[in-house]
């Protein structure tokens, strides 16, 4: 098993593969942890978040709390530590959050040539220095690939070496991928965390409809975004607000998801303006739908990052948030591109996974 990268040192994208069981999984990370150096004894357990967040998980997903303790001894961590930093962060993260404007793009056309999917993940430059894309071959539930930004969330996490396998972008062995986009809410409960929802539907699920149905019976701790498509040509955005979530369909076979509420029930409670208010979401959001338009008809895969590659663009970040990667995926053929320096253009990777 190959050790996790260098941080600052990346010369180019390997991949990376766990196997086994949750628990031999978790224990394959814990040892990557310790040998990059990560130290978890500063942690302070919020009680009550863990332990609300401990029934949640045992109702809904007790396989990832196996995983959590192969995590701890592979890597002689202690296991409560673990557990708050998997379970209980991501709430105090949602009510503790800085103003690092998140500004990513998600977008899906359906055509006689296919059905396609771009992404732009966009977050803080640092990222670009320690992202990994792994997979992971469960022998409890379905294969899947993911992208991950190593659950960073600010600079400091890097330097301190506070990082973590999740599952930003993330596609399975049945073709599915479900992506997420940042949600200015300030509503939580007790449930899974935005990268757990995407993992499991990812291990569970092989149609949008499945992911749906998962999301009608789990809880989601915090506000979140979840682009879903599938290999028969589905897609679907769960624009999720905790207390009640939203399925928005595509219109005219485009369906786009930036970082504002689109259904008009949500928008009455979103708080991008309030905590951003020099947010570009509406802007991305209208010029990927005027570029897409254009060419809708015969958009290919090709044009992925067209769309989202211009340097001139607001789609592609490079301000106080960074584009990190693209993605470009034809659903039906199961091709998948990962661009990377897409900054950079003329020293532009790209990665076909």
């Amino acid at each position: 098993m190959e050790k996790c990268l260098g941080i600052l040192e990346r010369k180019e994208i390997k991949m990376i593969t766990f196997k086994g069981s949750y628990f031999e999984i978790g224990k394959q990370q814990g040892q990557i942890y310790r040998e990059n150096g990560l130290n978890i004894d500063w942690v302070k357990i919020n009680k009550k978040l863990l332990d609300g967040q401990l029934k949640a998980y045992q109702e809904h997903y007790p396989q990832l709390l196996e995983e959590i303790k192969g995590i701890a001894q592979g890597g002689g961590y202690d296991e409560e530590k673990m557990l708050q930093v998997y379970l209980a962060n991501e709430i105090l993260y949602y009510t503790n959050r800085f103003n690092i404007p998140v500004n990513c793009t998600i977008f899906g056309v359906k055509n006689k040539n296919g059905v396609f999917v771009g992404r732009n993940l966009d977050w803080t430059p640092i990222a670009e220095k320690i992202m990994q894309v792994y997979k992971r071959e469960g022998s409890e539930c379905l294969n899947f690939l993911a992208v991950t930004d190593m659950h960073i969330g600010s600079p400091d996490d890097v330097k301190n070496k506070f990082m973590f396998y999740n599952t930003i972008d993330v596609i399975n062995e049945n073709g599915l991928f479900i992506g997420i986009t940042f949600a200015y809410g300030d509503s939580w409960q007790f449930g899974l965390s935005w990268r757990d929802m995407s993992k499991l539907i990812s291990e569970a699920c092989t149609t949008v409809n499945d992911a749906i149905k998962l999301f009608e019976k789990i809880p989601l701790a915090v506000p979140k975004n979840f682009f879903i498509a599938d290999r028969k040509g589905n897609m679907a955005v769960v624009e999720h607000a905790v207390k009640r979530f939203k399925i928005l369909p595509p219109i005219d076979n485009v369906l786009i998801q930036t970082n504002h509420y689109v259904d008009p029930e949500l928008a009455k409670i979103d708080k991008v303006f309030k905590e951003i208010p020099h947010h570009n979401t509406f802007i991305r959001y209208y010029e990927a739908l005027q570029k897409i338009n254009w060419i809708k008809d015969k958009f290919k895969h090709s044009d992925v990052i067209k769309v989202l590659g211009n340097p001139q663009s607001y789609l592609l970040q490079n301000h106080e948030s960074r584009t990190i990667w693209t993605l470009a995926l034809d659903m039906q053929r199961s091709k998948y591109w990962l661009y990377t320096d897409v900054i950079g253009q003329k020293n532009k990777k790209t990665l076909e996974i």
